[in-house]
């Protein structure tokens, strides 16, 4: 942690290249000093930060209608955090400290080297000393294994480094069509890994509730992603207190984040009526003219659509209208190829602010070692130079091509064959037998306006078992009143 005073400018922050280590910035309103650290959680314990710590209507409303805080906004008012890209410009002014926020995007396509050839070797052997060098603790080191390239590239390449005696394989136990860890357990026998099934509890219990109340307690950001709520699950069957912990995300950046056909089609359409966009925002959510006026930039993260401001101010009334925000990084990368833009706004916000946030949270939770091996800045301006050619397809929307290569011919494992697993966990179907509960946490937070929670409550209910949309929004409001409700860290005294 650094404290730094208008004599010590002008310097420059930046986020790290690979996102294995955010930088978190406190930027008091009187701006005579700014303080920074790589861990939010020692931030959030200073007597200076604590005692005035407040929540950002931007993130709010952000958190809602987006579903993701872009960086370097973050959920509370004057903290700040810097990822892939980010860099923040500081210099003395009249004895204060000014401050200049800039993003530049580091992995376009046309940085890539077309005279490079992959060496399969060398990446496998960078990310087993990746997990080598990020290891602190002697107990028991996890990899959450799915069915993915990413997890199981990071397990052959641990396997070909003779680790097997140091890791275990963890993935979730569904029982159902989704279920990975049948296959997955294969997997991490035949390379000589001991695999734990994580099955999810036929019934809700009390020791259940009490882990989840212990995690909103304990987590320094709320985070929108719902499958956050199958990690304290996990530790009523693990004690994952003081292990390292492995984990596959973020690597869409570099490797090219390939959207599916239909996307890359309604991109080129549907930002042309983003003219009717303040009209339709005010329109009840999931309208379809909603989705015929997105930015591009939406359009890259539309998985996370939640509500519009017209709803959302009804629930809570200081929100702001976030879209503006999107249409103004939409003009910066108007004339951006879509992959690249795909890649920017999905991998430095979405990736950072739900896939790995709730990673963080986890590990943040249970005294834990995050370690990401693809985050490694080395690794991602390894791959980050190499030619299109090895990493994707566009005519076929196929990505991670290098990674498909070696699985199939060191492992025998066809990612073609097997398909695309989503994650297996439903939030929304966890937290429907605990409605009552769900209900209690959102009804009695001080966040929302009494009356606009309670008949908007009531509509959620009646359609959130038709409707995606409401499914989601359900979950994602439980997720931040629960958080607000219990946060150790909101707490004054």
């Amino acid at each position: 942690m650094v404290k730094i005073t208008p004599k010590d400018c002008s310097l420059i922050l930046e986020g790290d290249i690979g996102g294995e280590r955010p930088c978190y910035v406190y930027i008091p309103p009187h701006k005579n000093y700014i303080i920074y650290s790589y861990s939010m959680e020692e931030l959030l314990q200073l007597k200076e930060i604590k005692y005035n710590l407040e929540i950002s209507e931007e993130g709010v409303s952000f958190f809602l209608q987006s579903g993701v805080i872009p960086p370097p906004k973050t959920i509370f008012k004057n903290i700040f955090v810097l990822n892939i890209g980010d860099k923040l410009y500081l210099k003395a002014d009249n004895n204060k400290i000014k401050e200049e926020f800039h993003h530049e995007y580091p992995f376009f396509n046309s940085y890539r080297n077309p005279e490079l050839i992959p060496d399969e070797d060398y990446l496998l052997s960078m990310l087993a000393e990746t997990v080598r060098t990020r290891k602190i603790f002697g107990s028991p080191t996890y990899l959450f294994q799915s069915l993915g390239k990413d997890s199981n590239t990071i397990l052959l390449a641990l396997a070909e480094a003779g680790y097997q005696k140091e890791v275990i394989c963890l993935t979730l136990s569904t029982e159902d069509r989704k279920d990975e860890s049948e296959i997955a357990e294969k997997i991490a026998q035949k390379l000589g890994f001991k695999h734990q099934k994580l099955p999810l509890p036929s019934k809700i219990e009390k020791k259940h509730i009490d882990e989840l109340i212990y995690y909103f307690e304990n987590i320094p950001f709320p985070c929108a992603d719902g499958t956050s709520l199958v990690y304290p699950i996990y530790a009523t069957q693990l004690d994952f207190k003081k292990t390292d912990i492995i984990d596959g995300s973020g690597n869409d950046i570099y490797f090219g984040h390939i959207p599916r056909p239909i996307e890359y089609k309604r991109q080129k359409i549907y930002p042309k009526f983003v003219f009717f966009r303040d009209w339709v925002e005010n329109l009840s959510t999931g309208h379809i003219l909603q989705k015929f006026s997105l930015t591009r930039c939406e359009m890259a993260i539309y998985i996370l659509k939640g509500l519009s401001y017209g709803d959302c101010k009804k629930i809570f009334p200081e929100s702001v209208p976030v879209y503006f925000y999107w249409m103004e990084e939409d003009k910066k990368r108007k004339n951006w190829d879509y992959i690249d833009l795909k890649g920017d706004i999905w991998g430095t916000k979405a990736e950072y602010d739900l896939v790995m946030k709730k990673v963080r949270n986890f590990v943040s939770v249970y005294k834990a070692n995050p370690i990401f091996p693809w985050c490694n800045k080395d690794i991602a301006l390894y791959i980050g130079r190499l030619p299109e050619k090895y990493l994707f397809d566009r005519g076929k929307f196929k990505n991670k091509l290098l990674l498909r290569k070696i699985l199939k011919e060191r492992l025998n494992l066809d990612s073609d064959l097997i398909g695309k697993y989503s994650y297996g966990f439903s939030a929304y179907q966890f937290l429907k037998p605990i409605l009552n509960i769900v209900e209690n946490e959102i009804l009695n937070c001080k966040l929302w306006d009494k009356k606009g929670i309670k008949v908007f409550w009531k509509e959620l209910k009646e359609r959130s078992d038709k409707e995606k949309i409401y499914r989601k929004i359900l979950v994602r409001l439980f997720l931040i009143s629960a958080w607000y409700n219990h946060n150790f860290y909101l707490r004054k005294g």
